[in-house]
Protein backbone atom coordinates (compact mmCIF):
# COMPACT_ATOMS: atom_id res chain seq x y z
CA UNK A 1 0.00 0.00 0.00
CA UNK A 2 1.33 3.35 -1.01
CA UNK A 3 0.08 6.15 0.86
CA UNK A 4 0.73 9.81 0.98
CA UNK A 5 0.80 11.84 4.16
CA UNK A 6 0.33 15.43 4.31
CA UNK A 7 1.99 17.37 7.41
CA UNK A 8 2.65 20.91 8.50
CA UNK A 9 5.60 22.27 6.95
CA UNK A 10 7.01 22.79 10.57
CA UNK A 11 6.61 19.11 11.85
CA UNK A 12 10.00 18.43 13.00
CA UNK A 13 11.42 22.64 13.47
CA UNK A 14 8.46 23.42 15.77
CA UNK A 15 7.30 19.70 16.83
CA UNK A 16 4.64 19.23 19.29
CA UNK A 17 2.76 15.88 20.24
CA UNK A 18 1.76 15.46 16.77
CA UNK A 19 4.92 15.02 15.71
CA UNK A 20 6.21 12.18 17.86
CA UNK A 21 2.65 10.73 17.00
CA UNK A 22 2.80 10.96 13.19
CA UNK A 23 6.59 9.52 12.90
CA UNK A 24 5.77 7.15 15.17
CA UNK A 25 3.02 5.77 13.56
CA UNK A 26 4.89 6.00 10.28
CA UNK A 27 7.77 3.77 11.63
CA UNK A 28 5.24 1.25 12.60
CA UNK A 29 3.39 1.31 9.09
CA UNK A 30 6.87 0.74 7.21
CA UNK A 31 7.42 -2.46 9.25
CA UNK A 32 4.47 -3.25 7.99
CA UNK A 33 4.76 -3.09 4.28
CA UNK A 34 3.03 -0.33 4.03
CA UNK A 35 5.16 2.85 1.85
CA UNK A 36 4.18 6.41 3.69
CA UNK A 37 5.50 9.35 1.93
CA UNK A 38 5.20 12.86 3.73
CA UNK A 39 4.37 16.37 1.92
CA UNK A 40 3.29 19.52 3.37
CA UNK A 41 0.84 20.21 -0.25
CA UNK A 42 -0.70 17.87 -2.55
CA UNK A 43 1.49 16.70 -5.90
CA UNK A 44 0.43 17.21 -9.45
CA UNK A 45 -0.22 13.27 -9.65
CA UNK A 46 -2.43 12.13 -6.65
CA UNK A 47 -4.22 8.91 -8.35
CA UNK A 48 -0.73 6.76 -8.00
CA UNK A 49 -1.34 6.94 -3.91
CA UNK A 50 -3.95 4.13 -3.03
CA UNK A 51 -5.00 6.70 -0.18
CA UNK A 52 -4.39 10.43 1.15
CA UNK A 53 -4.04 10.98 4.98
CA UNK A 54 -4.90 14.25 6.60
CA UNK A 55 -3.83 15.25 9.75
CA UNK A 56 -5.60 17.60 11.94
CA UNK A 57 -9.29 19.10 11.83
CA UNK A 58 -8.61 22.55 12.59
CA UNK A 59 -5.91 23.37 10.14
CA UNK A 60 -8.68 23.96 7.59
CA UNK A 61 -7.17 27.05 5.61
CA UNK A 62 -4.56 24.05 4.26
CA UNK A 63 -7.31 20.97 3.71
CA UNK A 64 -10.35 22.76 1.76
CA UNK A 65 -8.08 23.40 -1.17
CA UNK A 66 -6.75 19.52 -0.93
CA UNK A 67 -11.29 19.02 -0.77
CA UNK A 68 -11.19 20.22 -4.07
CA UNK A 69 -8.64 18.00 -5.86
CA UNK A 70 -9.65 14.71 -3.71
CA UNK A 71 -13.04 14.97 -4.87
CA UNK A 72 -12.45 15.93 -8.52
CA UNK A 73 -9.85 13.01 -8.47
CA UNK A 74 -11.89 10.34 -6.05
CA UNK A 75 -8.55 9.52 -4.08
CA UNK A 76 -9.28 7.69 -0.87
CA UNK A 77 -8.56 10.36 1.80
CA UNK A 78 -8.52 9.69 5.83
CA UNK A 79 -8.12 12.36 8.52
CA UNK A 80 -6.62 11.88 11.81
CA UNK A 81 -8.50 14.52 13.38
CA UNK A 82 -6.51 14.65 16.49
CA UNK A 83 -9.18 17.44 17.96
CA UNK A 84 -10.90 18.85 20.97
CA UNK A 85 -13.08 21.62 21.14
CA UNK A 86 -10.97 24.68 22.62
CA UNK A 87 -14.53 26.33 23.87
CA UNK A 88 -13.85 26.22 27.64
CA UNK A 89 -10.28 27.08 27.01
CA UNK A 90 -10.57 29.80 24.88
CA UNK A 91 -13.62 31.10 27.98
CA UNK A 92 -11.60 30.81 30.79
CA UNK A 93 -7.57 30.88 30.23
CA UNK A 94 -6.82 31.84 26.62
CA UNK A 95 -4.19 34.85 27.38
CA UNK A 96 -3.35 38.39 25.54
CA UNK A 97 -4.80 39.98 22.25
CA UNK A 98 -5.77 35.72 21.39
CA UNK A 99 -7.45 35.74 24.79
CA UNK A 100 -9.78 39.03 24.51
CA UNK A 101 -10.50 38.34 20.82
CA UNK A 102 -12.02 34.96 21.47
CA UNK A 103 -13.88 36.34 24.95
CA UNK A 104 -15.50 39.05 22.84
CA UNK A 105 -16.13 37.22 19.58
CA UNK A 106 -17.00 33.75 21.12
CA UNK A 107 -15.18 30.42 20.52
CA UNK A 108 -16.43 29.46 17.85
CA UNK A 109 -16.22 32.99 15.49
CA UNK A 110 -13.11 33.53 16.90
CA UNK A 111 -12.01 30.04 15.48
CA UNK A 112 -13.34 31.12 12.13
CA UNK A 113 -11.07 34.39 12.05
CA UNK A 114 -7.70 32.05 13.39
CA UNK A 115 -8.71 29.80 9.95
CA UNK A 116 -7.99 33.61 8.20
CA UNK A 117 -5.62 34.89 10.27
CA UNK A 118 -3.25 31.52 9.41
CA UNK A 119 -4.03 31.55 6.12
CA UNK A 120 -2.60 34.53 5.76
CA UNK A 121 0.48 34.07 7.76
CA UNK A 122 1.18 30.70 5.38
CA UNK A 123 0.75 32.58 2.24
CA UNK A 124 3.31 35.27 3.68
CA UNK A 125 5.74 32.28 4.15
CA UNK A 126 5.22 30.63 1.12
CA UNK A 127 3.14 28.07 2.79
CA UNK A 128 0.65 25.58 1.84
CA UNK A 129 -3.48 27.02 1.79
CA UNK A 130 -5.46 28.64 -0.12
CA UNK A 131 -8.91 30.73 -0.03
CA UNK A 132 -12.10 29.55 0.46
CA UNK A 133 -15.74 31.44 1.37
CA UNK A 134 -16.39 28.69 4.08
CA UNK A 135 -13.22 29.72 5.93
CA UNK A 136 -15.41 32.15 7.32
CA UNK A 137 -17.77 29.92 9.47
CA UNK A 138 -15.21 27.14 11.05
CA UNK A 139 -18.20 24.84 11.24
CA UNK A 140 -19.25 25.07 7.77
CA UNK A 141 -15.50 24.70 7.29
CA UNK A 142 -14.83 21.89 9.07
CA UNK A 143 -18.23 19.80 7.65
CA UNK A 144 -16.98 20.28 3.90
CA UNK A 145 -13.79 18.07 5.29
CA UNK A 146 -15.49 15.70 7.07
CA UNK A 147 -17.94 15.60 3.95
CA UNK A 148 -14.93 14.72 1.89
CA UNK A 149 -12.40 12.38 3.64
CA UNK A 150 -13.93 8.57 3.60
CA UNK A 151 -12.77 7.67 7.36
CA UNK A 152 -11.59 9.60 10.18
CA UNK A 153 -8.81 8.54 12.75
CA UNK A 154 -9.50 9.87 16.18
CA UNK A 155 -7.57 8.92 19.17
CA UNK A 156 -10.59 7.93 21.30
CA UNK A 157 -14.00 7.11 21.05
CA UNK A 158 -14.58 9.99 22.91
CA UNK A 159 -13.13 12.61 20.46
CA UNK A 160 -15.23 10.67 17.48
CA UNK A 161 -18.17 11.55 19.54
CA UNK A 162 -17.20 15.13 20.08
CA UNK A 163 -16.85 15.72 16.25
CA UNK A 164 -20.12 14.75 16.11
CA UNK A 165 -21.87 16.61 18.49
CA UNK A 166 -19.93 19.85 17.05
CA UNK A 167 -20.73 19.53 13.72
CA UNK A 168 -23.24 17.19 13.18
CA UNK A 169 -21.76 14.66 11.12
CA UNK A 170 -18.77 12.16 11.13
CA UNK A 171 -17.88 9.36 8.70
CA UNK A 172 -17.10 5.91 9.48
CA UNK A 173 -14.30 6.20 12.35
CA UNK A 174 -11.92 3.77 13.25
CA UNK A 175 -10.24 4.63 16.85
CA UNK A 176 -6.45 5.06 16.68
CA UNK A 177 -5.23 5.28 19.88
CA UNK A 178 -2.28 7.60 20.93
CA UNK A 179 0.91 5.60 22.35
CA UNK A 180 3.65 5.58 24.02
CA UNK A 181 7.41 3.53 22.43
CA UNK A 182 7.74 0.70 24.68
CA UNK A 183 11.20 -0.02 23.51
CA UNK A 184 12.50 3.33 24.37
CA UNK A 185 10.38 3.72 27.67
CA UNK A 186 9.49 0.35 28.42
CA UNK A 187 7.60 -0.98 31.64
CA UNK A 188 9.64 -0.60 34.79
CA UNK A 189 11.40 -3.64 35.86
CA UNK A 190 12.90 -3.46 39.28
CA UNK A 191 11.87 0.09 40.70
CA UNK A 192 14.77 2.45 40.94
CA UNK A 193 15.90 3.16 44.79
CA UNK A 194 13.62 6.41 45.14
CA UNK A 195 10.82 7.81 43.53
CA UNK A 196 10.44 11.37 44.87
CA UNK A 197 8.50 14.77 43.64
CA UNK A 198 6.34 15.71 40.81
CA UNK A 199 7.40 15.72 37.22
CA UNK A 200 5.48 17.85 34.27
CA UNK A 201 6.96 17.42 30.73
CA UNK A 202 4.84 19.83 28.30
CA UNK A 203 5.48 22.83 25.56
CA UNK A 204 5.29 25.67 28.32
CA UNK A 205 1.92 27.26 27.01
CA UNK A 206 -1.17 28.56 28.53
CA UNK A 207 -3.55 25.81 27.21
CA UNK A 208 -0.65 23.23 29.21
CA UNK A 209 -1.63 25.01 32.35
CA UNK A 210 1.70 25.21 33.88
CA UNK A 211 1.15 27.85 36.08
CA UNK A 212 -1.65 26.59 38.06
CA UNK A 213 0.50 23.19 38.92
CA UNK A 214 3.17 26.22 39.61
CA UNK A 215 0.59 27.51 42.33
CA UNK A 216 -0.98 24.44 43.55
CA UNK A 217 2.69 23.20 44.79
CA UNK A 218 4.96 26.16 45.28
CA UNK A 219 4.46 26.25 49.23
CA UNK A 220 4.17 22.66 49.74
CA UNK A 221 7.60 22.34 49.85
CA UNK A 222 6.85 18.91 47.05
CA UNK A 223 9.70 19.05 44.48
CA UNK A 224 8.71 20.40 41.06
CA UNK A 225 10.25 19.75 38.16
CA UNK A 226 9.11 20.55 34.79
CA UNK A 227 10.95 20.16 31.54
CA UNK A 228 9.59 21.54 28.20
CA UNK A 229 10.25 24.54 26.10
CA UNK A 230 8.47 28.08 25.94
CA UNK A 231 5.92 27.59 23.10
CA UNK A 232 6.79 30.08 20.11
CA UNK A 233 3.77 32.75 21.18
CA UNK A 234 4.19 32.22 25.16
CA UNK A 235 6.79 34.13 26.20
CA UNK A 236 5.31 35.81 28.24
CA UNK A 237 3.37 33.15 29.84
CA UNK A 238 6.78 31.51 30.39
CA UNK A 239 8.17 34.26 32.35
CA UNK A 240 5.00 34.44 34.57
CA UNK A 241 5.23 30.92 35.60
CA UNK A 242 9.24 31.94 36.11
CA UNK A 243 8.37 34.72 38.31
CA UNK A 244 6.09 32.18 40.61
CA UNK A 245 8.01 29.53 40.96
CA UNK A 246 9.40 29.01 44.93
CA UNK A 247 12.88 26.46 45.52
CA UNK A 248 11.05 24.03 45.23
CA UNK A 249 10.32 24.34 41.38
CA UNK A 250 12.96 23.76 38.62
CA UNK A 251 13.07 24.28 35.45
CA UNK A 252 14.49 22.24 32.39
CA UNK A 253 14.41 23.21 28.86
CA UNK A 254 14.96 19.70 26.96
CA UNK A 255 15.44 16.00 27.42
CA UNK A 256 16.31 13.70 25.06
CA UNK A 257 14.21 10.04 25.38
CA UNK A 258 16.80 8.18 27.43
CA UNK A 259 17.47 11.53 30.08
CA UNK A 260 13.60 11.60 29.48
CA UNK A 261 13.17 8.24 30.83
CA UNK A 262 14.78 8.45 33.94
CA UNK A 263 13.38 11.44 35.32
CA UNK A 264 9.85 9.66 34.32
CA UNK A 265 11.49 6.44 36.49
CA UNK A 266 12.47 8.59 39.49
CA UNK A 267 9.45 10.91 39.51
CA UNK A 268 6.69 9.65 42.09
CA UNK A 269 4.14 11.70 40.21
CA UNK A 270 3.45 13.08 36.40
CA UNK A 271 1.40 15.99 36.75
CA UNK A 272 -0.40 17.14 33.25
CA UNK A 273 -3.09 19.59 34.01
CA UNK A 274 -3.93 20.57 30.85
CA UNK A 275 -7.61 22.36 29.32
CA UNK A 276 -8.06 19.45 27.50
CA UNK A 277 -5.64 16.60 26.31
CA UNK A 278 -6.10 13.43 23.53
CA UNK A 279 -4.83 12.11 26.29
CA UNK A 280 -1.33 13.50 25.91
CA UNK A 281 1.81 11.82 24.98
CA UNK A 282 4.04 12.94 28.07
CA UNK A 283 1.27 11.18 30.84
CA UNK A 284 1.27 8.05 28.52
CA UNK A 285 5.56 7.55 28.62
CA UNK A 286 5.18 8.63 32.51
CA UNK A 287 2.57 5.89 33.19
CA UNK A 288 4.29 2.88 31.40
CA UNK A 289 7.28 4.45 33.66
CA UNK A 290 5.71 3.99 36.73
CA UNK A 291 4.59 7.09 37.94
CA UNK A 292 0.84 7.81 39.06
CA UNK A 293 -0.74 10.19 37.06
CA UNK A 294 -2.59 13.38 37.96
CA UNK A 295 -4.53 14.63 34.83
CA UNK A 296 -7.80 17.03 34.07
CA UNK A 297 -11.06 15.64 32.79
CA UNK A 298 -10.72 17.85 30.15
CA UNK A 299 -10.56 15.83 26.46
CA UNK A 300 -10.48 11.49 26.24
CA UNK A 301 -8.53 11.26 29.54
CA UNK A 302 -10.95 9.21 31.48
CA UNK A 303 -11.15 6.70 28.62
CA UNK A 304 -7.14 5.75 28.71
CA UNK A 305 -6.39 5.88 32.08
CA UNK A 306 -10.26 5.56 33.65
CA UNK A 307 -9.81 5.19 37.47
CA UNK A 308 -6.04 4.60 37.56
CA UNK A 309 -5.07 8.44 37.43
CA UNK A 310 -5.97 11.24 39.72
CA UNK A 311 -8.16 14.04 37.95
CA UNK A 312 -8.30 17.41 38.60
CA UNK A 313 -9.59 20.45 37.67
CA UNK A 314 -7.81 23.26 35.41
CA UNK A 315 -9.19 26.16 36.95
CA UNK A 316 -8.61 25.02 41.20
CA UNK A 317 -4.66 25.19 41.95
CA UNK A 318 -6.68 23.65 45.47
CA UNK A 319 -8.16 20.62 43.35
CA UNK A 320 -4.68 20.27 41.64
CA UNK A 321 -3.19 20.04 45.41
CA UNK A 322 -5.51 17.57 46.81
CA UNK A 323 -4.87 15.23 43.36
CA UNK A 324 -1.10 15.29 43.71
CA UNK A 325 -0.90 14.64 47.09
CA UNK A 326 -3.69 11.83 46.88
CA UNK A 327 -1.11 10.20 43.95
CA UNK A 328 1.71 10.78 46.20
CA UNK A 329 0.09 9.11 48.95
CA UNK A 330 -1.59 5.78 46.18
CA UNK A 331 1.26 4.86 44.28
CA UNK A 332 -0.23 2.64 41.18
CA UNK A 333 1.73 -0.88 41.18
CA UNK A 334 2.32 -2.29 38.31
CA UNK A 335 -1.28 -1.91 36.68
CA UNK A 336 -1.55 1.13 34.92
CA UNK A 337 2.41 0.76 33.39
CA UNK A 338 1.16 -2.82 32.35
CA UNK A 339 -2.56 -1.66 31.07
CA UNK A 340 -0.65 1.07 29.38
CA UNK A 341 2.01 -0.97 27.88
CA UNK A 342 -0.87 -3.55 26.34
CA UNK A 343 -2.76 -1.06 24.69
CA UNK A 344 -1.12 1.83 24.06
CA UNK A 345 1.93 1.22 21.60
CA UNK A 346 2.60 2.51 18.17
CA UNK A 347 2.11 -1.13 16.90
CA UNK A 348 -1.59 -1.24 17.99
CA UNK A 349 -2.04 1.93 16.46
CA UNK A 350 -0.57 0.68 13.36
CA UNK A 351 -2.91 -1.97 12.77
CA UNK A 352 -5.69 0.34 13.67
CA UNK A 353 -4.84 2.86 10.76
CA UNK A 354 -4.17 0.04 8.88
CA UNK A 355 -8.13 -1.20 9.09
CA UNK A 356 -8.69 2.30 8.64
CA UNK A 357 -6.92 2.83 5.27
CA UNK A 358 -8.62 -0.90 4.03
CA UNK A 359 -12.23 0.81 5.17
CA UNK A 360 -11.41 4.24 3.21
CA UNK A 361 -10.59 2.05 -0.18
CA UNK A 362 -13.75 0.46 0.10
CA UNK A 363 -16.03 3.64 1.00
CA UNK A 364 -17.87 6.01 -1.80
CA UNK A 365 -16.43 8.77 -2.26
CA UNK A 366 -17.72 12.18 -1.37
CA UNK A 367 -19.33 12.71 -4.87
CA UNK A 368 -21.56 9.31 -4.68
CA UNK A 369 -22.06 8.70 -0.87
CA UNK A 370 -25.66 9.95 0.94
CA UNK A 371 -24.90 13.29 3.04
CA UNK A 372 -24.09 12.06 6.66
Amino acid sequence: MHVLWLVRDNLETHPGGDTTQILQTAAALHKRGVRVEFADRLPHRIERYDVVHLFHLDRLWEHLAVCKRLRRTRTPAVLSTIYWPADEFDRAARIGFQGTLARLLGSENYQSLRQIQRLALARLRGGAGGWDRRLLRFRDAARRLLDTVRVVLPNSAAERDEIRRCFGCCPPAVVVPNAVNIEQFGPPGEDPPERAGVLCVGRIEPRKNQLALIEALRDTGIPLTLIGQVGRFSRRYGRRCWRAAGPNIRFLDHAPPAALREHYRRAAVHACVSWYETPGLASLEAAVCGCGVVVTPGGCTREYFGDHAHYARPDDPGSIRTAVHAALADPPGSGLARLVAERYNWDAAAERTIEGYELAIRQPDAATRPNQ
